[in-house]
């Protein structure tokens, strides 16, 4: 797994790498198994609420051989909110492993139902939008 260097506002819990940083992206893993945190800038080509001109998609992934399963978390005003975001969902996996003893059980459901984003930008059509999804690469 290459590795980006990392940024001086960015502190990552246990057990973390940090896999890319782009100015438009950031995304750490989980040192075992499949799991990324991910945050992509997203810009006015795709629908905004509240005529905002970008924010920041917050996703957590898990990726087991031929499938991944993917949770968006919520979108965030701020790339500083996106960074917070991503840390509180690595603590959040990490206590998940630490309760369970394991990372056969941890998944982005798990991870992203217990997290709470401090300047998140409402769904237009929910109070919180945890949007799982399943895909099959070829």
């Amino acid at each position: 797994m290459e590795m980006s260097p990392l940024p001086e506002d960015v502190q990552l819990p246990s057990g973390w790498v940090c896999k890319r940083i782009e100015t438009d992206e950031l995304v750490f893993a989980h040192g075992t198994g499949g799991l990324e945190v991910e945050a992509t800038c997203v810009d006015g080509a795709q629908p905004l609420p509240f005529e905002l001109t970008q924010c920041w998609e917050v996703t957590c992934r898990l990726r087991a051989r031929e499938s991944a399963s993917e949770c968006s978390i919520g979108r965030v005003t701020t790339r500083a909110a996106a960074v917070e975001a991503l840390r509180s969902c690595m603590e959040q996996a990490n206590r998940l492993v630490r309760r369970d003893g394991s990372t056969d059980t941890l998944t982005p459901g798990a991870i992203a139902g217990e997290i709470d984003l401090r300047g998140e930008i409402p769904s237009p059509t929910s109070g919180r939008d945890t949007t799982h999804r399943t895909t099959l690469r070829h």
